[in-house]
């Protein structure tokens, strides 16, 4: 969750005698979320499927980070009801019945866009007849695990499902900002 990363943050800061970074990098998190907030207030909220790393036909339940990941970009978890798993295994039937208007892969996914778009038996599929399949950023970190950067993936997730109010420069300038502030090096946008 969230909190457990800020308190992650601040423990590292604690152990490192660097409080100080780690107040700023909290206060950053912070505040990035806040304004994916304040810009997604009024927006719609799309159904998301997150396929894990090894296969489409695993995903992050509500007990996962990625679940967070999702609300705070702005869409719904069709997977939110697997309250008894954290990775489920789940069958193309169960996935076609969500039927969900987005699909994202995870950072590390071992299969791309494309086998997802080309797969025939999820041709009736909402997100892949609109080519609504993504794959999470992973240039410099997973921004799909409890990492101090996955803020990032929240900010890259609300552009792609609701650009029009979250527009994809806002979420690079803040990547820009982050890697060069915290990390002490400029990140390369593609």
């Amino acid at each position: 969750t969230q909190e457990l990363l800020a308190e992650t943050i601040a423990m590292l800061g604690t152990a490192t005698g660097s409080m100080e970074k780690a107040v700023a990098m909290q206060t950053f998190i912070d505040g990035k979320l806040a304004e994916v907030g304040t810009a997604l207030a009024d927006a719609e909220k799309p159904s998301v499927y997150l396929g894990g790393n090894s296969s489409l036909l695993s995903t992050a339940g509500p007990e996962m980070y990625q679940h967070s990941l999702i609300a705070s970009g702005g869409g719904k978890n069709v997977a939110e009801a697997l309250t008894d798993t954290y990775w489920a295994e789940i069958s193309y039937e169960q996935l076609l019945a969500w039927d969900p208007e987005v699909i994202i892969l995870a950072a590390d996914a071992t299969y791309s866009v494309e086998d997802v778009l080309q797969d025939k038996v999820l041709a009736d599929c909402e997100a892949v007849k609109n080519g609504d399949v993504y794959r999470i950023p992973n240039e410099i970190e997973c921004w799909d695990s409890p990492v101090p950067g996955s803020i990032l993936g929240s900010m890259w997730l609300a552009s792609v499902l609701h650009g029009d109010v979250y527009p994809a420069e806002q979420y690079e300038a803040a990547v820009l900002e982050f890697y060069e502030t915290f990390y002490g090096f400029t990140a390369e946008m593609e």
